[in-house]
């Protein structure tokens, strides 16, 4: 390898046109490459859903979910099942063990479920689908005061034909009900003409039908026989014939009925600025392409203005492209502004046109990057960008290294070609093992939890490219370019003079200090290398004593504030809905009497910062979106105004769950745990979590404590009375009749557009209303007899479930609460279990609590990092250990390892921060960085003790010859990140983690380089010393004299 460094040093044709290559690559691969805003994800998760109409909890937990559980619960490569049964609904989560085909696993559920033939007969049929991780592309609003059928019929042409557009999957919408036809009979009318609802709904399915009748194969051909008299509109179904008397005439069904031919009675409605609407998602394509189908759906929305009907209006609310742009921008101009401050500090001591070159090694890595990424299906998005901004202070130091040593052989009189050449091949080995050890530091974010992978993917790839070309720009192409160099000569232009004089001063300085100030300082603490290490090992355990013993809080991810709020209200199962319209009227006003709120305008120098109000409710659920303008475009900040919003919405007492968050994922719980119990009586199960609930709420910073065990709503429950059988009624009679009445009996389905409309006869909705109904209710007996409801059945009023939820085949309770800034979650939770579980688990049978969500997350990544780092750390250890020959050389490399944890909790320390998962991920790009130092100062004390220098000569030496390359290394490194590691921005929030424990790292560890090694160095080589005396004594080699020497020593 050595001889093809010196063949591109003396053929500068090569090298130009290899590095022409990677720049055209990079042009090829910017044009080529994918774009989006957060990585996409493939999930692990398969859902079974099963509808069973008019059910209640316990019954769809017992005749749906159960079933489901028993028959996958064996099934190879799942990890969890988790359940829930709601009002006529059924749904199974199951969760894949990574490593595992989610297809494969999906087709067995498949096979399982379908094989499942004790389902009631009622139920539909099971939807059984891989969970599709869709990005959103763009948010917008068809609103108006127009009739309903016209909107919706409106929002389906629009999903229609937008998700045909280049770069878009799919267009979703919120705000429409289904179609539904209600033939709705009164018991007054039932009674009066002596009919059941089976009656009238076998005469309807009788009437209303397309029957294809087959073939008739006359000689003229086929023709086809077909009765067609399906009933598709109210005044079909009101021409049904009922009944037709002996006197010929005959009962229509609209004589009876009342036919209204609407939408489906669910409780929704949403708005926008005041106004009725429809709310719009539209997803990007599966292979991104964010400008694209941003401006598809820009051109499509422009030209759907001109021709919506009168009355309707479309807005875009928000595009991704939005949030993609600001962040480009903000890494950009970071990333320009490092790229900057890298070359005034190469400036500063190396030539010009060597700075200059090392540069444009940058650019070459970024190109050769950018190359490759379109292959390896990783696309250019927040993250990634990202790491091309983090990877900027480190792909610099290896043409750093390379660019001193040939400078150094400049300054010695080797010029040229032989000096470039001489210079690559003397740092060629520590050049390669620092990037290769690099890479193996990176290696851990491959195998990460799956809700961190597409994370932690985008930054290993883009590092490893950008290294891998460093490497070959570092040692193939700059030695060439390098070679070129001529003599430092005055330069005739008075800047230039200005500049080499400024370089010469700061160049001297640097080497003043070395020879004045390091070189005495090391003498000293190698005269005192034991107590050196030892205060240096100090310093380690410190730091992990503050990590350990919780002086530090740890969040698992950053919340990073968007230019968004988001008002969620979720009131008990059961409550009301106009109750629900009622908080979300009130917030949606309140919101909008913020825009003129002069607080906040004062905060916004009197600039309007709201941009959209959407308001959006749902059964027992109440949400309000409150759109801001961008952060660059505002000084009033999102935390700022959701206080202010806080505080005049008031207390909402009658939530069961109330939250307001502004940053992606700020609604979601800081602590998650799942309780399970043996019992399944409710008041027991109550009792368990009131126990839990109470005892997490009296920790400090505890605050929204919930429990996902609902109050016991009202149930009715029918039983049988002992004589109602010898009147021939049944209380699979009973059942059924009573439901036909308030649920309803489904006749039909009638074809209408895209949807299936339900054509449902029961009760007059007026009267469904009412529990007075069942007093009033007759049961029909197979005889035609009418008897009341209440003389064949007990009708009793009992608590009920309003949701049941299941974890791995056990009932499961959700106990869920949020902290304050400044605790720990996961520490209050140890803290609590310690304290309590064991007494829970003697007073409750079958009591158990486990973490979910968040805090399961960031136990499993931080145990799988911990593990994959010792085998980096092995790995490292192993590439060497091979190349130095040596077992106790790589220890002494690998001691800069530690110390750059001990700066990650400096920095975090000094600039105020927590401790999260861009921290560790910060600290793994750390350790592969810091062991560069390492290597370039033991690459040269080993050459100096091959030329017959003892230890502390060539430590002394070596760390003279090597000070400039390493301090230059860790101030790049920690100046190209300064720019991001200053930045004020809320979406630079997100990064600066992981940059304060890279830069703080760095620096920190280049002190452990240049001080700590050369100490443990000289303490090596004494006990390497003593223990061959002592072997040389033990086999009679050695004389009485050098006993007495070494027990002297």
């Amino acid at each position: 390898m050595k001889g093809l460094v010196a063949w591109f040093a003396d053929n500068p044709v090569a090298a130009n046109l290899l590095m022409a290559v990677i720049l055209i690559g990079g042009l090829i691969g910017v044009d080529t490459v994918e774009k989006e805003v957060f990585p996409s994800q493939e999930t692990k998760i398969i859902n079974v859903g099963m509808s069973y109409l008019g059910a209640g909890p316990r019954e769809v937990e017992q005749q749906i979910v159960v079933r489901i559980e028993e028959a996958i619960a064996d099934l190879v490569g799942i990890f969890q099942i988790s359940s829930t049964a709601t009002q006529g609904y059924g749904n199974v989560r199951i969760e894949v063990i990574e490593g595992y085909d989610v297809k494969e696993v999906l087709n067995d559920i498949k096979a399982r479920v379908d094989a499942i033939n004790t389902f009631p007969s009622s139920v539909e049929r099971p939807i059984i689908s891989q969970n599709i991780n869709r990005v959103p592309l763009m948010f917008f609003t068809l609103y108006g005061d127009v009739d309903d059928a016209i909107m919706k019929a409106t929002a389906q042409q629009i999903a229609d034909d937008m998700a045909l557009l280049n770069g878009i999957s799919q267009v979703t919408y919120r705000g429409t009900k289904d179609d539904q036809m209600n033939i709705e009979i009164s018991e007054y009318n039932l009674r009066r003409f002596n009919l059941t609802f089976d009656q009238v709904a076998t005469a309807i399915r009788n009437s209303s039908l397309n029957l294809p009748a087959g073939n008739i194969k006359t000689r003229l051909g086929n023709v086809q026989v077909q009765t067609r008299s399906q009933a598709y509109n109210a005044d079909d179904f009101a021409n049904i014939t009922i009944i037709s008397y002996a006197d010929g005439t005959q009962l229509k069904l609209g004589d009876i009925a009342n036919i209204r031919d609407g939408f489906a009675d669910v409780d929704l409605e949403v708005g926008f600025n005041g106004v009725k609407a429809i709310d719009f998602q539209a997803m990007i394509s599966d292979q991104p392409d964010l400008f694209g189908g941003t401006q598809s759906a820009r051109d499509y929305i422009e030209k759907a203005r001109k021709v919506l009907p009168a009355g309707l209006k479309i807005d875009i609310n928000y595009e991704m492209r939005q949030l993609f742009d600001s962040r480009l921008n903000l890494l950009t101009g970071n990333a320009i502004g490092g790229l900057l401050l890298v070359f005034i500090i190469l400036m500063l001591f190396l030539r010009p046109i060597l700075a200059i070159w090392v540069c444009v090694g940058i650019a070459t890595s970024f190109a050769g990057a950018l190359w490759l990424l379109p292959y390896s299906d990783i696309s250019v998005n927040m993250i990634s960008m990202f790491a091309f901004l983090m990877v900027l202070g480190i792909v610099v130091d290896d043409a750093i290294v390379v660019g001193e040593s040939v400078y150094s052989q400049q300054q010695k009189g080797n010029l040229g070609v032989p000096g470039s050449a001489e210079g690559a091949k003397r740092v060629f080995k520590p050049v390669v093992l620092a990037v290769l050890s690099t890479i193996i530091f990176f290696f851990p974010m491959i195998d990460v939890p799956m809700e961190v992978k597409p994370h932690t993917h985008s930054i290993f790839f883009v590092v490893v490219f950008c290294l891998l070309f460093s490497l070959i720009e570092c040692l193939l192409i700059l030695p060439s370019h390098l070679s070129h160099m001529k003599p430092e000569r005055p330069s005739r232009f008075l800047f230039l003079q200005k500049v080499t004089q400024i370089r010469i001063w700061f160049s001297g300085k640097l080497n003043q200090f070395a020879q004045q100030v390091y070189q005495p300082q090391l003498v000293k603490c190698l005269n005192n290398a034991g107590a050196t290490t030892v205060g240096f090992l100090m310093a380690v355990l410190l730091a992990i004593s503050v990590f350990v013993g919780g002086w530090m809080n740890v969040s698992f991810f950053p919340q990073v504030p968007q230019s968004f709020i988001i008002a969620n209200v979720n009131l008990p199962e059961g409550s009301a809905y106009n109750e629900a319209l009622r908080i979300a009227n009130h917030i949606s006003q309140v919101a909008e009497d913020m825009r003129t709120d002069e607080s906040l305008l004062n905060a916004n120098k009197q600039q309007p910062f709201l941009t959209e109000i959407k308001k959006t409710a749902s059964g027992n659920n109440a949400n309000v979106f409150v759109g801001l303008q961008l952060s660059e475009s505002r000084t009033v900040s999102a935390k700022q105004v959701t206080e202010r919003f806080k505080q005049l919405i008031g207390p909402i007492p009658e939530a069961k769950q109330y939250s307001l968050a502004f940053s992606f994922g700020g609604s979601s719980s800081d602590i998650s745990l799942n309780l399970n119990i043996t019992s399944n009586d409710l008041q027991d199960q109550q009792a368990a979590s009131q126990q839990v609930v109470k005892t997490l709420s009296a920790y400090p910073g505890i605050s929204n404590v919930r429990s996902s065990l609902e109050s016991a709503r009202v149930e009715v429950e029918l039983a049988l009375k002992p004589h109602a059988e010898t009147l021939g009624i049944t209380l699979n009679q009973i059942a059924r009749q009573v439901r036909q009445g308030f649920y309803g009996e489904e006749v039909q389905r009638i074809p209408r557009g895209k949807e299936d409309v339900r054509v449902m006869l029961n009760y007059p909705k007026e009267h469904r209303t009412e529990l007075d109904l069942l007093n009033n209710m007759r049961i029909r007996t197979n005889a035609g007899v009418e008897i009341p409801l209440e003389e064949v059945a007990d009708i009793q009023l009992v608590p009920g479930y309003t949701k049941i939820d299941r974890v791995d085949r056990k009932r499961n309770i959700q106990i869920s609460a949020d902290i304050a800034d400044g605790y720990d979650a996961m520490q209050t939770v140890n803290q609590m279990l310690n304290d309590n579980l064991q007494t829970w688990q003697r007073q409750i049978v079958g009591f158990d609590l486990k973490t979910e969500g968040n805090l399961r997350a960031q136990a499993t990544f931080q145990s799988t990092m911990a593990i994959n780092f010792i085998m980096a750390l092995l790995a490292v250890y192993v590439l060497m250990a091979v190349a130095f020959k040596s077992y106790s050389e790589p220890f002494l490399i690998l001691t800069a390892v530690p110390f750059g944890f001990v700066g990650a909790i400096l920095g975090h320390t000094i600039m105020g921060h927590d401790i999260s998962m861009m921290s560790f991920l910060g600290f793994l790009a750390c350790a592969g960085v810091v062991v560069n130092d390492n290597l370039v100062l033991l690459d040269r004390v080993n050459q100096l003790r091959d030329n017959g220098a003892n230890a502390i000569e060539a430590v002394l030496q070596a760390g003279q010859d090597r000070f400039r390359a390493i301090v230059l290394t860790s101030l790049t490194t920690f100046v190209g990140l300064m720019p991001i590691l200053f930045e004020k921005s809320g979406q630079a929030q997100f990064l600066i983690p992981m940059v304060i424990s890279l830069g703080f790292g760095v620096l920190l560890a280049s002190t452990v380089t240049l001080i700590l090694v050369p100490c443990i160095y000289v303490l090596f080589d004494k006990v390497k010393n003593r223990v061959k005396q002592v072997l040389k004594i033990n086999s009679g080699i050695g004389s009485r004299s050098q006993l007495n020497e070494l027990e002297m020593d």
